[in-house]
């Protein structure tokens, strides 16, 4: 490989790692059970996966991803509860390959690596922990409904886009958007007229490549149930993430019960909107190395390697917004003109998001 087709190839992949310490011992207890169960049978386990496995998926998933190009770089955000932080490189070594562009090379240390992940899993489960007692205690006193479903994947989302728009323009490729070849509005209008965005996506890519810029994506790896209350800033950043020429890929790790959600319908919206990869691997595709391979199979090609893939591609999304109180979806509702939150049912005296007074609609009375 010559220098100038390395160069070509340079790209960072910002992975987003759901948590939940409730989610996650949940499936543990339910794992067990079925194992005890199946193994008398003398069957192989059939899931859901645990997060020790999903954790080591990870860390292989990224010794792959180093080895495409010595020049890639890694940032990897855990996600649990209301709670998301950069867990690897730590603060003072992300904030040294920020400032020294010239260093951005081999930044990918799979002992530091390890060491990182599994010291912000344990920091953060247990700061997540800490606040899940203080609600509990909180909503025994006060007879108060917290809301504790869920996690904060728009906040890693967020966090994710501002990693990468401080790679990018510390690589000197400018703020995210800032492109000149690229339509003010390209990403949005390519949503209102129904564009391919996996070709535009292509199309970024190309373009970032001939000027020898990072590629960013963003990987997603979710098992929690969406919140409606999130579904603004998802899209916001989708849209971001449209205008940043960022590509968003999904992976949602579903636990099998019936109850619980099989599919999370924002991770396919962004995913879809974006030109990325979505995914949702169920019972045995999530043990015993199956998940670590989808994800190498699936979420390790670049963006460029991916037309030439027959990859999964997305049939049918549904786009329809959902509920902030029922988390329904609607296609007819009320909207919030302080914070634009969805309701199903018009809200009788006051934005249960925002708190904003309801006014009745006034109606002009025409004399006949």
């Amino acid at each position: 490989m010559t220098d100038s087709t390395a160069a070509e190839e340079k790209s960072l992949l910002v992975i987003i790692l759901d948590i939940t310490p409730s989610l996650w011992g949940e499936r543990e207890l339910m794992r067990a059970a079925n194992d005890k169960k199946r193994g008398a049978s003398s069957k192989r386990s059939a899931g859901p996966a645990i997060l020790t496995e999903v954790k080591n998926s990870v860390l292989a998933f990224a010794g792959a991803y180093a080895c495409l190009n010595r020049e890639n770089c890694l940032v990897v955000i855990c996600v649990s509860g209301d709670n998301c932080a950069v867990v690897y490189p730590r603060m003072a070594a992300l904030d040294g390959m920020i400032r020294e562009p010239a260093e951005l090379g081999p930044k990918i240390d799979m002992r530091l690596l390890h060491d990182d992940l599994t010291l912000g899993i344990a920091d953060l489960t247990q700061r997540t922990t800490s606040e899940m007692q203080l609600d509990l205690k909180q909503e025994e006193n006060n007879s108060t409904n917290i809301h504790t479903d869920g996690c904060a994947v728009a906040s890693g989302l967020s966090l994710a886009l501002c990693c990468i728009n401080r790679f990018i323009s510390a690589f000197g490729g400018g703020a995210l958007g800032s492109s000149e070849k690229r339509r003010e509005d390209e990403g949005v209008l390519a949503m209102m007229e129904g564009r391919e965005a996996r070709q535009a996506a292509e199309e970024r890519e190309m373009y970032r490549r001939k000027t020898g810029m990072l590629t960013p994506r963003i990987l997603c790896l979710q098992a929690s149930e969406d919140r409606t209350r999130d579904y603004n800033a998802i899209m916001n950043c989708t849209f971001a993430a449209i205008k940043g020429d960022v590509v968003i890929d999904g992976c949602f790790i579903p636990s099998g019960l019936s109850h619980q959600a099989k599919n999370s319908i924002f991770l396919e919206q962004a995913c879809d909107r974006t030109g990325g990869v979505y995914l949702a691997p169920a019972g045995a595709a999530q043990v015993g190395g199956a998940l670590l391979e989808v994800m190498l199979t699936i979420f390790l090609a670049p963006i460029s390697s991916r037309k030439h893939l027959n990859l999964p591609a997305l049939a049918k999304v549904d786009f329809r917004a959902k509920c902030f109180v029922t988390g329904e979806s609607v296609d007819i509702a009320n909207v919030c003109n302080q914070c634009l939150s969805i309701f199903k049912e018009r809200p009788r005296e006051t934005c249960p998001t925002c708190g904003a007074t309801v006014k009745e609609a006034r109606r002009k009375i025409t004399e006949s």
